[in-house]
């Protein structure tokens, strides 16, 4: 049999004629025809052990699509927000700390999950998101059940948010280690679309089945004790099952070069040289640019690497992490408080309801929070296709320089003669910009009373909510990777990524200050005390029973009715949502000078 030995050189430089056996990326064997022998020999492989391997793949391809398919309970919040504030007697201020608390469990320890499935594989971490989701969502259901403290229900929701970052980042790490070469982008979007379709399944298959009795004696509610009982079990099965079918492929011996030489070929200079230079360089690859190889060498040498070095000493980079803060958090918060929204927009009439029942039970309002829970999973998955198809397609190359003056001349007149003259391009920016508008608009619709008394609008904010919440997350991330690179694509990410928890935590807090205050300064007119809470004392019907009192503050939370309920939020939201376009246009400004294309 020949030996034949592949050197990182030799693959990355077709050029090299020293060697013996010198072997080009046009003329390497390909990969999967190839296994890591004991001392570095490479022969084909047998069709049974291709068949074998073909069959793991499979296995693990499927375990983490079921993954991705069942981890976003955790988007499903805002059915429960409602029966906590009934039921618990929780304010909203603290139904937006349970929800944040989700939030700052799903996206704080992202990189030390990271590291958890680089160093032990993914299907440790898939067994880890069962030991969380089990005892959370039981913990969660005997606290509901039994009226327990507030703080009880934040730590579950900690943990459910542990276990759904964990769950998701197992099946995503297996496609992305598992399939490489030109199948690794369908094999990351559709785990990445599984999971934002979870969601989708899980609100209606949740109303329909836990929808009769909602266990405090209100026809139609959830039945929440059952639902989270249903999720423990389902949860942690899955996840026991990723720990058991999530198998990385062995590596085959010069595979991993020959791809990374195949990736860096097709990879078009992104900055011009004299920047890279003066900046140091942001880890890409190309003529007259530093290295990956170099930067790889110089970023064992210390903690952080020369990409998150450059990265962190950008000042772009804060205008555009801004950014992102100030349109993930509104999102985040609307996703949270949709449930307590929709059940504001009909004001009851008082002169006609019966004291011992709730208003919010008189209501004419038919608007159900399981179809718009699953018109945003909807809509954000359709928006993360399109945005990364269309941001792929119409995105500008990198200029040859000097620039023709057609080509460099900027804005829409810029615009329309390479339209006429070609192909037309669109920056990601603008992309981004466009898509942060449509959240903008639907905020201020809502801000103006746009969805008052008329609930058969709602679908519109939804929609909008989900299509530019889902599209930011798929832009941001591609526009990171461009300009400083992907050599440490995933520090450099997982730094903005923080931004999402912060901005649900400063939102949700502006939406249940404005929820609180309105539904206090209603109390005085409408005489909630007396007609919101059916008080019978020793009565198993009553909502607010003598638990209540060790739940929450022991006084009954004002259930607020009509646009004063949340108008200035989503005012302050809208305007958020307008100041960090202006940001992005100024990180996008700083790029351009320095010939970074996007």
């Amino acid at each position: 049999m020949t030996r034949l030995t592949v050197d990182h050189t030799i693959l990355e430089h077709s050029n090299y004629t020293d060697d013996p056996f010198p072997v080009s990326p046009a003329s390497t064997i390909a990969p999967g025809s190839i296994e890591d022998c004991s001392e570095g020999v490479m022969r084909p492989l047998r069709e049974s052990e291709k068949s074998a391997r073909r069959r793991v793949q499979a296995i693990a391809f499927c375990c983490a699509m079921l993954n991705c398919l069942c981890a976003g309970s955790l988007m499903l919040f805002s059915l429960w927000a409602p029966i906590f504030q009934d039921k618990l007697g929780f304010s909203q201020l603290q139904i937006n700390g349970i929800s944040i608390a989700g939030e700052v469990g799903m996206y704080i320890p992202v990189p030390i999950f990271g590291a958890i499935c680089d160093k032990y594989g993914p299907a440790k971490l898939s067994l880890l998101s069962a030991m969380f989701f089990g005892p959370a969502y039981l913990l969660a259901a005997h606290a509901f059940t039994n009226n327990l403290p507030f703080h009880i229900m934040l730590l579950a929701f900690v943990l459910i948010g542990c276990g759904t970052s964990s769950m998701y980042f197992s099946g995503v790490t297996t496609c992305a280690k598992n399939f490489t070469g030109n199948s690794r982008g369908i094999a990351l979007a559709l785990p990445i679309a599984a999971f934002g379709l979870s969601s989708l399944w899980e609100a209606q298959f949740v109303s329909r089945a836990f929808g009769g009795d909602g266990g405090e004696g209100e026809a139609g509610r959830i039945n929440v004790t059952r639902a989270f009982v249903f999720f423990a079990g389902l949860l942690t099965s899955v996840g026991v099952l990723g720990g058991c079918g999530l198998t990385i492929l062995p590596e085959v011996k010069g595979q991993r070069d020959l791809e990374d030489s195949q990736e860096n070929n097709e990879a078009a200079p992104l900055l011009r040289e004299t920047a890279v230079s003066s900046a140091g360089g942001y880890g890409t690859r190309g003529d007259g640019q530093i290295d990956q190889g170099m930067q790889r060498k110089i970023g064992k040498k210390g903690w952080l690497n020369e990409s998150t070095k450059n990265f962190l000493t950008d000042p772009t980079m804060y205008w555009f992490a801004a950014g992102v803060f100030l349109t993930t958090g509104p999102g985040e918060s609307f996703i949270n408080n949709m449930g307590t929204i929709i059940r504001s927009l009909y004001t009851p009439d008082t002169a006609t309801t019966t004291p011992s029942i709730p208003l919010h039970h008189q209501q004419k309002n038919n608007i159900s929070t399981a179809t718009h829970v699953s018109i945003i999973a909807l809509t954000s998955t359709i928006a993360r296709l399109a945005a990364g198809s269309l941001s792929d397609y119409l995105a500008p190359t990198s200029p040859v320089f000097p620039l023709p003056p057609r080509a460099a001349e900027p804005g829409f007149l810029g615009w329309w003669k390479r339209y006429l003259s070609g192909k037309p391009t669109i920056s990601r920016m603008w992309l981004l910009i466009w898509f942060a508008g449509v959240m903008c608009a639907a905020q201020v619709f809502v801000a103006a009373g746009g969805v008052d008394q008329a609930g058969e609008r709602f679908w519109w904010v939804s929609s909008a909510m989900g299509a530019g919440y889902g599209a930011v997350f798929t832009l941001t991330p591609t526009i990171v990777s461009l300009v400083w690179g992907v050599e440490n694509f995933g520090t450099n990410w997982g730094i903005i990524a923080v931004t999402p928890a912060i901005g649900a935590t400063l939102f949700g807090v502006v939406f249940a200050m404005n929820y609180d205050n309105a539904g206090k300064a209603q109390e005085h007119v409408l005489g909630m005390l007396g007609a919101y809470y059916h008080q019978v004392a020793d009565s198993d019907e009553g909502l607010l029973s003598k638990t209540v009192a060790v739940a929450g503050d022991g006084v009954p939370p004002a259930v607020c009715y009509g646009r004063e309920c949340y108008d200035l939020a989503f005012w302050i939201m809208g305007g958020s949502v307008a100041v960090a376009c202006g940001f992005w246009a100024v990180a996008w400004r700083g790029w351009r000078r320095k010939g970074t294309v996007v």
